[in-house]
């Protein structure tokens, strides 16, 4: 990976002055010299493969620097650098400047530089087939003529531009130096944009932008989105356990309070049956004393009875 230090990025990039005309070709196959300088033109052929990176990155940096004031964020809309021939203008793929006036810009339909006051300070392009070669060529040329202090290159497959990521800064020579590329593994590459201030990702063919304070990788409003319905998801979840946990508690307790019944009923059937044993119990002894008591009114009447006859005996004789 590449290594360089900041100490020669300027903090401005100085005032704009237009390239001759001779010294920089058009670069938009798009216009020939007679063609009229609006509306922007149509898209590359290919750029429909650039699209998904392209508007990822452009969706999180609006609402990234949508609290730093005056700043113009856009993608694939044309650059004017040549006053004297409006057909001198060139299309980055995404890019960013600050401290101009937005509103106006919009209103013009094009980024005219002399009219902005200053190129854009920040551009990123998206490797394809078609585009790959001016990428790294003409147009990385055109953009340090004009003054572009950060120059970004993101390359899914690596097969373009021959690299993966590619960040440079303008030094006070007006040459592009390159940023640290720092490799975390074989499938992750990262660099820090001083002027964005963010880290841009080469993540397994994905572009991704991080915040470099916190680490947290940034979203756009689809992956907001997403991340939104994956938590709700997550929450729904969470609510279905929950509430499953607590049927098989409240359904635990159940069988705990009928067995605690059951256990109750049988107890009270082990008491009455215990009671009617006792009961039976006393009833047979009850039975027997009565028995025993008959047998000794018995055996008292039989003796009775042999002293009576015993005494009429006596009186008969």
């Amino acid at each position: 990976m590449t290594t360089a230090t900041l100490t020669d990025m300027p903090r401005r990039a100085p005032p704009y002055v237009s390239p001759r005309a001779v010294d920089i070709p058009n670069l938009d196959p798009f216009f020939g010299p007679d063609a009229p300088m609006l509306p922007d033109p149509e898209p590359m052929p290919d750029g429909m493969q650039q699209n998904p990176y392209i508007l990822h990155v452009m969706q999180i940096l609006i609402d990234v620097l949508a609290d730093r004031p005056n700043v113009f964020v856009d993608m694939n809309t044309i650059v004017y650098y040549d006053p004297t021939n409006g057909n001198r203008r060139f299309q980055p793929d995404v890019y960013v400047a600050f401290d101009v006036d937005q509103d106006a810009i919009r209103e013009r339909n094009g980024y005219v530089i002399w009219e902005a006051g200053k190129p854009p300070d920040f551009a990123m392009e998206v490797a394809s087939e078609s585009t790959a070669r001016h990428d790294i060529g003409r147009k990385r040329d055109l953009y340090a003529r004009i003054g572009i202090p950060e120059y970004w290159r993101f390359d899914a497959s690596g097969d373009y531009y021959g690299h993966r990521l590619a960040g440079e800064y303008l030094d006070t020579n007006g040459v592009y130096q390159p940023f640290p590329i720092y490799s975390v593994r074989e499938n992750l590459l990262w660099g820090y944009s001083p002027l964005l201030r963010l880290n841009l990702r080469w993540d397994d063919g994905w572009l991704d932008l991080q915040d470099p304070d916190t680490g947290a990788i940034l979203l756009d409003r689809r992956g907001v989105r997403m991340e939104m319905e994956a938590m709700e998801q997550q929450r729904d979840t969470v609510k279905r356990e929950r509430d499953a946990a607590r049927r098989r508690q409240y359904n635990a307790q159940r069988r705990q309070y009928t067995a605690e019944q059951e256990r109750d009923a049988l107890q009270q059937e082990r008491d009455a049956a215990q009671r009617e044993r006792d009961a039976a119990l006393q009833a047979q002894q009850d039975a027997e004393r009565d028995r025993d008591a008959t047998l000794d009114a018995m055996a008292d009447y039989r003796e009775r009875i042999r002293r009576l006859t015993e005494q009429l005996r006596r009186a008969r004789e």
